[in-house]
């Protein structure tokens, strides 16, 4: 299996959101007028699986396979192998954007 044996050095789940994987994704569903809902009914997966999956959050081969296969695209172009240091690098930004967000604050007596 291509993660059995990486996982450990990846830290703990969710992963990092991998922004390339999720566009290529997103790509080849818009090319057959796909949501994620109506990808996820087909081929059998809860829909939160299969976003998570697309957006590299959550890691599975079985999950890959089935969406490239019905996509009609190799898994190795969709779902990037990515080297621990990549995702590393991934979760540190993804850690300093959400250090820069302003956090809204809702004022008394005003609706939001």
């Amino acid at each position: 299996m291509r993660y059995k044996d990486e996982i450990t050095g990846l830290g703990s789940r969710p992963y990092p959101l991998d922004r390339e994987r999720r566009r290529r994704v997103l790509i080849a569903m818009a090319e057959k007028e796909l949501t994620i809902s109506k990808l996820s009914r087909t081929i059998g997966i809860a829909q939160s699986i299969v976003s998570q999956v697309i957006s590299g959050r959550r890691l599975s081969l079985k999950t890959e396979k089935l969406i490239a296969k019905f996509l009609g695209k190799s898994a190795d172009y969709l779902f990037p192998y990515r080297q621990p240091e990549e995702i590393k690098a991934m979760r540190i930004a993804e850690q300093r954007a959400k250090c820069s967000e302003v956090p809204r604050v809702k004022q008394k007596g005003k609706a939001a």
